[in-house]
């Protein structure tokens, strides 16, 4: 889901979703003592949390993300997760994505320094599908990334841009 329409980024509306699907052998994303990823993987999507830095996972249901450690170069950071707390699942994609907005938006404000509105960068997220919904799956990640830069380098937080 694209939050406006400042740029065409990597996503199209809807184009990441988390599938609920566990995959044999999945892995949980490698960190280093403090917690932040500390080398490249093709991890487990569910192991993805706020800070982490990945490269586009493709469009469709997203059981693994590339991650990355964000002093190498990247493309979306994770600046937000939520779970949904509505009993049902959202009837339309745009219920989804209101409901993504309404965490999604201040936590920008939060993360960067400046509200979307006022920022040059933009944001989607990954969102749970309809078959991960019926796995118990309520958590959406909100992602940040630089339209003018096709690879960022280190965190976009309180960059202020």
């Amino acid at each position: 889901m694209i939050r406006s329409t400042k740029t065409a980024i990597l996503f199209v509306a809807g184009a990441l979703a988390l599938s609920g699907c566990a995959l044999i052998g999945a892995s949980e994303a490698p960190r280093d003592e403090s917690g932040a990823i500390d080398k490249k993987a093709n991890a487990d999507a569910f192991s993805i949390r706020v800070g982490d830095c990945i490269n586009d996972p493709g469009e469709g249901d997203v059981d693994r993300v590339p991650v990355v450690p964000c002093s190498e170069p990247h493309e979306l950071e994770v600046f937000h997760e939520f779970s949904i707390q509505t009993a049902d699942f959202p009837e339309t994609q745009e219920a989804m994505d209101e409901l993504t907005f309404d965490q999604c938006d201040p936590a920008f404000r939060t993360f960067v320094g400046r509200s979307y509105e006022e920022s040059s960068l933009d944001y989607t997220s990954m969102q749970p599908t309809k078959s991960s919904w019926a796995d118990g799956d309520r958590l959406v990640h909100c992602l940040v990334t630089d339209p003018e830069s096709p690879k960022i380098t280190g965190s976009l937080a309180g960059a202020n841009q």
